[in-house]
């Protein structure tokens, strides 16, 4: 019984780290791929991961309603996609 005791403590103590890098990523490959998750400050961003950080295109949920989407590069906005054309601000005369 005391073996057995002890097992179950090695186990459960080796696999609770993994545990919490699950319940981070809510659906897909949040480490380096496609998926779904949180970031550091509790928001969700769906879109391409590498080495655990929002990268490449993707769109981060703010708060109700607000959402950025666009370019990242290890956890950054590098480039904001407006869903306008360059030049489409520009009111033709």
């Amino acid at each position: 019984m005391k073996k057995w005791t002890i097992l179950m403590l090695v186990t459960l103590s080796l696999a609770f780290p993994f545990m919490l890098i699950a319940d981070e990523c809510m659906e897909g490959d949040c480490d380096n791929g496609f998926g779904s998750g949180f970031t550091d400050d509790n928001k969700i961003y769906e879109g391409e991961w590498k080495n655990g950080l929002p990268h490449g295109q993707g769109t981060l949920y703010v708060s109700k309603g607000k959402v950025i989407s666009g370019v990242w590069d290890k956890g950054e906005l590098v480039k904001e996609n407006t869903g306008k054309k360059e030049g489409e601000d520009k009111k033709k005369k």
